[in-house]
């Protein structure tokens, strides 16, 4: 299988300043290769997602070849990564507090016209931002090595600047400086036309690979679809065709 959008080679390295390498990029490459972000827009309560996530009291967890994963508190989707991408793409400033702390600056005017006229608004932006906030992950690499962070940490406002913002958690800061990341920021835009939040996801993952020789059902379970129903995956497979 094959994305769409032409994948950047822009890989920063962990050796050099934290906060320049979170400003030249757009994402951990772990971020997009465990489905931390479930490849749909909304996941429906009647769905075994759903039910699985409220049976095992509010965590969702899924392991793929490239390591595990536990989001707990809150199931976050292809919206949710949709709104990062476009926070990280189009921030004014991203500087350190006096507290040490990482804060990522940018107009909520500019990232909502970005996204595109939805029917969305401003207090549906900032639940957004809330419900990120609010997810805890839980992620196991193949090494051993293993982190468990909150994304955002708080939200914050430059009233001088007139510009909201988005505190990075700590241990966040630490993931994102421990591993590769890549920048597809100029990819951004092209990316969110694609309708189908399947397909972005799949995008989003081969963008942390050259080349990569996955069947569909291998890429079904790595971006953390469900495949145990036969009916749900043969539409799955129906909406990438023709999405193609």
């Amino acid at each position: 299988m094959k994305n769409k959008i032409k994948r950047k080679d822009c890989y920063q390295p962990s050796l050099f300043d934290t906060l320049e390498k979170i400003e030249k990029s757009t994402s951990t490459i772990d971020e997009l290769r465990v489905p931390i972000f479930a490849p749909v827009i909304q996941i429906a309560k009647n769905s075994g997602t759903y039910k699985e996530f409220i049976a095992n009291k509010n965590v969702r967890k899924i392991k793929t070849k490239w390591g595990e994963v536990e989001i707990r508190n809150r199931l976050l989707t292809q919206i949710h990564k949709d709104l990062l991408d476009l926070i990280f793409s189009y921030s004014r400033e991203t500087k350190r507090l006096e507290n040490g702390k990482i804060v990522i600056y940018f107009s909520q005017t500019e990232i909502m016209k970005h996204y595109g006229d939805l029917g969305k608004n401003l207090k549906w932006f900032r639940e957004k931002l809330s419900e990120i906030r609010d997810a805890v992950v839980l992620y196991r690499d193949n090494k051993g090595n293993e982190f468990d962070f909150n994304i955002i940490a708080n939200k914050a406002f430059d009233f001088e600047q007139d510009m909201f913002g988005i505190v990075l958690d700590d241990a966040y800061v630490k993931f994102y400086e421990n591993g590769l990341s890549v920048d597809y920021k100029k990819n951004v835009p092209e990316l969110l036309k694609v309708g189908s939040p399947l397909l972005r996801s799949i995008i989003r993952f081969f963008f942390t690979h050259n080349s990569l020789n996955l069947n569909v059902d291998d890429v079904l379970h790595t971006i953390g679809f469900p495949t145990e129903s036969t009916r749900t995956v043969q539409m799955a497979k129906k909406e990438l065709k023709e999405s193609q």
